[in-house]
C-alpha cells in the first residue's frame, strides 16, 4: 500500500505537481512512518517549494532513520546552502562524499566552496578527479582552471581554458580566464586575440581583461575605453575601477585616477590595488608626502612599501638617514630567509653578467644602456637579459641583439625566476629597477647570484641585504660606507648618454626674453624648488618658465601649479605649462624654446639633463645631499661643465640668472654643447664600456677572494 502510494507520489513529483506530490507523500509517511525514503523525497520538495526550513527538518528525520545514504547528506547540504548555512553544508557534503567517493555532486560542492574560499589546491584535487572522471564535463575543466590560474599556475591553466572551450566554444568564462592567464605569461598580443572577439559580450570581467590586455601593448586609449565600459556594467567593482584608475593616469588625467580609485575605496575600504593607484596619482600631482601616507597605509604589501620609499626620494625633508633607515626595514620586513649564495661557475672562461629589469624598452634606463651594449668588445663576459616585459617594442628590438640570451620572466614566481638565473649560472646579477615599478627585487632576496649589484634605475639604497654593491661614483657618494649596497665606485661616472635616432638639430633661440624650462616629472618640483625659482623670476622680471610633464594635462594639476607659483608672486601669464609629447622628435624639439634649464630638487633630472645639454641648453642644478640629488651634478662633471653646479641656492639662483643673461655664451652653446657632451666622458661610449666591464669582473673577483679568505 505504501509502495504504491510512494510510486504516485513520485510521478507527481518528477512532474512538477507539487501540491498533489505532497499529498501523497504525507500519506505514504503515515502508512510507513519508519521508511527514509519518504521524508528525504518530502523534504526535498518542501525545499523546492520554497519551504527550505520544513524541508531541513524532513531531510534530518531521514538521516535519523538511515544515517549512511549519501544522497540524504546531498540534498541536505544543498538546503542548508539555501538558508545559507555554508559551514554545516559543507561539513554535509563531506559526509556525502565520504559515504560514497563517487558521488560527484558532492565533490562538485566541496570543490566549489574550496575554489570561491582560496583553498586552490583541495580545490584542484576535487576538480582534477571530476574531470577525470568525466571528461565531458565542461564545469570541472573550468573549475581546475579557474583553481590553478588562482594557485599562480598560469602555464597550466591555459591548457584547462582551452579543453573548456573545445568542449564548448565561446564559454565566457573560459575566455577571459583565458585571456587573463595570457596575460598574466606576458603573451599580451595572444591575450588580445582572444579577448577582443569578444569585445560587446557586455561582461564585466572579460571588458575590464581586455581593457589590460590593450593596456599592455600600449594602447591607452583602448584600455580606458574597455575599462570604462566595464565599470559601467559593474560599478561597484574595485578591481575594475583600480585598473581604470591606473590607465587614467597614465593619460594624464590625475584627477579622473583618483575618481576611479576612490569609487573603487568606497566600494571596498580595504582593496590594496585601488588605494596604492589613488597613492600614485597623488603622488602624480605633486604631493609626495600625502602619497606615501596612502601607502603606508597598505599593510603588508611589500610592493606599497616599496612605492612609499620611492616616494621618499621627492621628499626634501627626508635625510638620506632616514631613507636609509626605512629602506633597511622594508627589507627586514619583506625578504625571505636566503639560500647560500650560487657558487660562481664561469663557464668557457666567460664571466656571465644578468640584467634584471621591466623597462627594456622606451625608457630612460634604455638610453643609457644602449651605448654601453653598443660599444662592447671585451670576449670575457656574457649577457643575460630577464625582462619583466609584457609587450616589447622598438627600443626592446635595438636592446637585443647586445645581448647573449634574453628570457622574459613575466608571470612568473620569484622562485622560478631565481631557479633560472641559477640554472643559468650568472656569476654577477645586476638590478636596473630598484624600488620602482615592475621591479624584480623579490628575486634579488632569494640571493640568485654569488655577486647582486644594482645599477641605473633607482638613485638609492634598496635596502636589502642581498644586494652587495650600488654602482654609483664620488660625486653621487662622497662618503661611501661599507656593508650591504655599498657603494661601487666608477671613476667616471655610471652613466653614458646617447641621443636616440632622429634627434633634431639644436637651434639657436631667438626669444624675446630668456626663458627657463623643465621637463621633469611633476612631484620633482618641491616647494622649495618651486620657491627658488620665483626668486630667480623675480631677478629677470622679464623671463618667462616652461613646464612640461604628463600630469598638466590634467586641468586640476595645471590649475594647482598655477595657484602655487601666483602666491610665490610668479604670475600666470609668465608660465607655460605642457603636457606629454608622446612623438620623441617633437618631445626634444622643445628645448630649442628653452634657454636655461632649471634642474629639480631634492630629485634630480636624469635623462632629462642629458637631453637638455644634448640639445644645446646649459643645465642648472643644486647639489644635494642624498645620491638622487647629487645625480645632476656628476652628470655634469662627465659632460665637462661642473661650474653649473651650485653648492648652495644663493649661488643657483646666480647661475642661473647669469647664464640667462649672457644671450651671446648661451648661443655659442647653442651650436657647441652637443658636440661637447659626444666628446666628454659622458658621451664617451668605449671608455664607459670598458669601466663598466671592468667593475663586473672585479666585483666577482672580490667575491672569489672573499670566499678563499673566509
Amino acid at each position: 500500500m505504501a509502495e504504491s502510494i510512494l510510486a504516485q507520489a513520485m510521478a507527481h513529483h518528477q512532474a512538477g505537481r507539487l501540491n498533489e506530490a505532497h499529498a501523497l507523500y504525507m500519506e505514504a509517511q503515515t502508512a510507513a512512518p519508519s521508511d527514509p525514503a519518504i521524508p528525504h523525497l518530502l523534504g526535498v520538495l518542501l525545499y523546492q517549494a520554497g519551504h527550505a526550513v520544513e524541508g531541513l527538518a524532513q531531510i534530518d528525520r531521514a538521516i535519523t532513520l538511515s544515517p549512511r545514504v549519501a544522497p540524504f547528506h546531498l540534498n541536505r547540504a544543498n538546503v542548508l546552502i539555501a538558508l545559507g548555512q555554508n559551514a554545516p553544508a559543507l561539513a554535509a557534503a563531506h559526509t556525502a562524499l565520504t559515504l560514497d567517493p563517487n558521488l560527484a555532486p558532492a565533490r562538485a560542492m566541496l570543490a566549489r566552496a574550496a575554489l570561491t574560499g582560496g583553498d586552490n589546491a583541495t580545490a584542484i584535487a576535487h576538480f582534477t578527479i571530476l574531470a577525470t572522471g568525466n571528461p565531458g564535463d565542461v564545469q570541472a575543466w573550468l573549475g581546475l582552471a579557474l583553481a590553478k590560474h588562482a594557485q599562480g599556475d598560469a602555464a597550466t591553466a591555459i591548457d584547462d581554458y582551452r579543453r573548456v572551450l573545445a568542449l564548448t566554444p565561446g564559454e565566457i568564462a573560459a575566455v577571459n580566464g583565458l585571456g587573463a592567464a595570457l596575460l598574466d605569461l606576458g603573451r599580451a598580443s595572444d591575450a588580445l586575440g582572444v579577448l577582443a572577439p569578444f569585445g560587446e559580450c557586455g561582461w564585466g570581467p572579460l571588458l575590464a581583461n581586455l581593457g589590460n590586455a590593450r593596456r599592455a601593448m600600449g594602447d591607452i586609449d583602448g584600455a580606458i575605453e574597455a575599462l570604462k565600459r566595464a565599470a559601467a556594467l559593474d560599478p561597484n567593482n574595485a578591481i575594475t575601477l583600480a585598473n581604470l584608475g591606473a590607465m587614467l593616469a597614465e593619460r594624464g588625467d590625475i584627477s579622473g585616477a583618483r575618481e576611479a580609485c576612490l569609487a573603487a575605496l568606497t566600494a571596498d575600504p580595504g582593496h590594496g590595488p585601488a588605494r596604492s593607484n589613488l597613492a600614485a596619482a597623488i603622488l602624480d600631482a605633486g604631493d609626495a608626502v600625502a602619497a606615501r601616507e596612502q601607502w603606508d597605509a597598505i599593510d603588508g604589501d611589500p610592493i606599497a612599501g616599496a612605492n612609499a620609499l620611492y616616494a621618499r626620494l621627492f621628499d626634501p625633508a627626508i635625510t638620506r638617514e632616514q631613507a636609509h633607515a626605512a629602506a633597511m626595514k622594508w627589507a627586514a620586513r619583506y625578504s625571505p630567509q636566503t639560500p647560500p649564495a650560487p657558487a660562481s661557475r664561469k663557464r668557457d672562461g666567460k664571466l656571465r653578467v644578468g640584467f634584471v629589469s621591466p623597462d627594456l624598452r622606451s625608457h630612460s634606463v634604455a638610453w643609457f644602456l644602449l651605448p654601453y651594449l653598443a660599444a662592447r668588445a671585451t670576449d670575457k663576459i656574457a649577457l643575460y637579459a630577464y625582462s619583466e616585459l609584457a609587450n616589447e617594442d622598438a627600443i626592446s628590438a635595438k636592446l637585443k641583439p647586445g645581448f647573449d640570451v634574453w628570457r622574459t620572466t613575466i608571470g612568473q614566481t620569484a622562485d622560478a625566476v631565481a631557479a633560472r638565473i641559477r640554472e643559468d649560472g650568472i656569476d654577477v646579477l645586476v638590478d636596473l629597477a630598484g624600488h620602482t615599478a615592475g621591479n624584480r627585487l623579490d628575486v634579488f632576496a632569494r640571493r640568485a647570484a654569488p655577486v647582486q649589484a644594482s645599477w641605473l634605475g633607482y638613485a638609492d639604497p634598496t635596502g636589502l641585504p642581498t644586494i652587495d654593491w650600488r654602482l654609483s661614483d664620488a660625486i653621487c657618494d662622497p662618503d661611501p660606507q661599507a656593508g650591504p649596497e655599498a657603494p661601487w665606485l666608477l671613476a667616471r661616472g655610471i652613466h653614458c648618454y646617447a641621443l636616440p635616432e632622429g634627434t633634431p638639430e639644436p637651434i639657436p633661440g631667438d626669444n624675446p626674453a630668456p626663458v627657463f624650462g623643465s621637463f621633469n616629472i611633476w612631484p620633482k618640483h618641491s616647494a622649495p624648488c618651486l620657491a627658488l625659482w620665483a626668486e630667480i623670476l623675480r631677478r629677470i622680471p622679464e623671463a618667462k618658465l616652461v613646464l612640461k610633464n604628463r600630469a598638466l594635462a590634467d586641468r586640476a594639476v595645471a590649475e594647482a601649479a598655477h595657484a602655487q607659483l601666483e602666491k610665490l608672486g610668479v604670475a600666470r601669464d609668465r608660465v607655460t605649462l605642457l603636457s606629454r609629447v608622446e612623438n620623441p622628435r617633437a618631445h626634444l624639439a622643445l628645448y630649442n624654446g628653452i634657454d636655461v634649464a632649471l634642474d629639480t630638487f631634492p630629485y634630480n633630472g636624469v635623462t632629462t639633463t642629458c637631453e637638455a645639454l644634448a640639445m644645446g641648453v646649459p643645465v642648472v642644478t643644486l647639489l644635494g645631499t642624498r645620491p638622487a640629488g647629487r645625480t645632476a651634478a656628476a652628470l655634469l662633471t662627465r659632460a665637462g661643465h661642473p661650474e653649473w653646479i651650485a653648492r648652495d641656492p644663493d649661488t643657483y639662483i646666480r647661475l642661473a640668472v647669469d647664464l640667462a643673461r649672457d644671450k651671446a655664451k648661451r648661443a655659442a652653446l647653442r651650436t657647441t654643447l652637443r658636440g661637447e657632451i659626444s666628446r666628454s666622458e659622458l658621451g664617451d661610449a668605449q671608455r664607459f664600456a670598458r669601466d663598466l666591464d671592468a667593475a663586473f669582473l672585479a666585483m666577482a673577483d672580490t667575491r672569489e677572494r672573499e670566499k678563499t679568505a673566509g
